[in-house]
């Protein structure tokens, strides 16, 4: 047990008795837990999300963080022989069998790809199934406004746009939707 500090006072001392003074007190905190509970979702000028920002090669990229469902890492990634070069391979994710997909190499920046154990996975649900998203580092999440974004420089649409300068949000929907995923040789 601690001993008793004499210089410091008596805090039951200084607590109102007033009913009224009680009440306010607590209406007062009600009403700032309930503000501070609620998810801003407008800024001044238009809608605000959530993301979450990552490293690919020496850019910046961000995904919206409602459509990821975790961050995993690749410590048990499973190469698959004979795919192409952006799918990274397997990944067993509590029973469910998931491809994971090199970001870097499917977006086409330069440099080589060298997945290591270390490198954090991007779990993200896309047309009824989990796709797997392989990126360098998480960098963390940040709120943007969807309206204060920059338009893109590349001439690929798979971007959103760009905030805080640099930041390449990109569209997943679009990114996974272009119909370059699809495997349409047949194995006899």
């Amino acid at each position: 047990m601690l001993p008793k500090d004499p210089h410091r006072r008596n805090e039951s001392k200084k607590r109102s008795t007033d009913p009224h003074e009680i009440n306010v007190a607590e209406r007062t905190l009600i009403s700032r837990a309930r503000k501070l509970a609620e998810a801003p979702t407008q800024t001044a000028g238009g809608a605000s999300v959530d993301v979450l920002v990552f490293r690919l090669r020496e850019e910046h990229y961000a995904i919206e963080a409602p459509r990821l469902r975790l961050v995993h890492r690749g410590t048990s990634l499973t190469p698959v022989p004979c795919t192409p070069p952006f799918v990274a391979g397997m990944l067993n994710v509590r029973g469910e069998v998931v491809t994971v997909l090199d970001l870097a190499v499917t977006l086409g920046l330069p440099g080589t790809s060298q997945t290591d154990a270390t490198m954090p996975i991007l779990l993200a649900d896309h047309a009824k199934a989990t796709v797997g998203l392989l990126v360098d580092e998480v960098l963390g999440l940040v709120r943007i406004a969807l309206d204060k974004l920059d338009k893109p420089l590349s001439a690929n649409d798979f971007a959103l746009g760009i905030a805080e300068a640099n930041i390449v949000v990109l569209d997943l929907d679009r990114l996974l939707s272009t119909g370059r995923f699809d495997v349409l040789e047949e194995v006899d």
